[in-house]
């Protein structure tokens, strides 16, 4: 039986993720590194999507 949490993870896009990219949403979101990564790794490198975003991300909060 497979496991449902590796089918949705092997259906993510695959990104190079750029740790400058991440870095710079980090500071300019105000988001915890480890979630920016995570945006880019889910999202892609789109920088206008990824502060999207991150802003919506953080107005929830």
């Amino acid at each position: 039986m497979k496991d449902k949490a590796a089918d949705f993870e092997n259906t993510l896009p695959q990104v190079a993720i750029d740790d400058l990219q991440v870095r710079q949403l980090a500071v300019a979101t105000d988001l915890p590194s480890k979630q920016a990564r995570e945006l880019v790794r889910r999202h892609g490198n789109d920088p206008k999507k990824l502060e999207e975003l991150a802003k919506s991300i953080n107005a929830a909060n």
